[in-house]
């Protein structure tokens, strides 16, 4: 029998989400309404399901932590006005998000529990580190370093596989690489995504685990809390804040602005 898939799409920063109004679909069904609205839309990067009823939740396509939907589905539940939530996010992680008096839409990030703190960021090799929350692991790049990859926009995304298999991160739910330049005076990251089950892999307009993952090697680099404002390759700012407590990360929030494509759109299904 067909199924009518009723969605948006939201902007957050840049970063095109596509929003399926409703959960109750099968992983096969997601993966195929993934791929439609991607052939459909090829500015949209990602795609989540938003609950209608009861708990607010959002459950990813790929089953990956992405805080740039995160927020957006707050602005959602929020219908854009201020305040603050609680987010159920992929049925497992309960997660503070809301809008600002800004009217820009921020959530927390999941980070890894305090046993696990000595693995959420560890350097590499050649000042390379590597960044993890739950649901995403990140290789953040410094500039020098990544000179090489950004002369040649055009393999970047070859290149970051390879890296992932450099590092052993395959079997990750999720894998970004940050490639980080100097824009405006400030970071600015050109982020490349994998996400495992869906096999897709995006060199994003805007990245917010991208952003948090860069601001995480900061605040462990300078064993302090920052916060920051990451220029993305959109345009747009994604602003950090990443408290540093008794020798760890003890929390993560990113906030930005969403705007909202208006028009509402249907696919059908078998």
């Amino acid at each position: 029998m067909s199924k009518t898939v009723n969605y948006q799409i939201y902007i957050p920063g840049g970063n095109d989400t596509g929003f399926v109004l409703g959960t109750n679909y099968t992983q096969e069904e997601r993966k195929i309404i993934n791929d439609k609205i991607m052939e459909k839309h090829p500015n949209v990067e990602q795609v989540g399901f938003l609950s209608q009823t009861g708990q607010p939740s959002l459950e990813m396509a790929g089953g990956e932590f992405c805080g740039n939907a995160t927020r957006s589905a707050a602005y959602y539940f929020l219908a854009g006005k201020e305040g603050k939530l609680t987010l159920m996010v992929n049925g497992k992680d309960k997660i503070t998000a809301g809008v600002s008096s800004k009217q820009e839409a921020w959530c927390e990030i999941p980070l890894l529990s305090k046993e696990e703190a000595e693995n959420m960021v560890i350097p590499r090799e050649n000042g390379i580190y590597q960044a993890k929350m739950k649901g995403m692991v990140s290789i953040v790049i410094p500039e020098e370093q990544a000179k090489p990859y950004l002369a040649h926009l055009d393999t970047i995304k070859e290149e970051t596989r390879k890296m992932i298999y450099h590092y052993g991160l395959q079997n990750s739910e999720a894998v970004g690489v940050m490639y980080l330049e100097n824009g405006q005076g400030k970071i600015k990251i050109h982020p490349v995504v994998w996400v495992n089950s869906i096999d897709t892999l995006f060199y994003e307009t805007a990245c917010g685990s991208g952003t948090t993952a860069t601001s995480m090697v900061q605040a462990y680099c300078q064993k302090k809390s920052v916060s920051l404002s990451i220029l993305q390759p959109s345009g747009y700012f994604i602003e950090a804040n990443i408290d540093w407590k008794e020798g760890t990360i003890d929390k993560a929030v990113i906030s930005g602005k969403v705007t909202v494509d208006p028009k509402q759109y249907e696919l059908i299904i078998d």
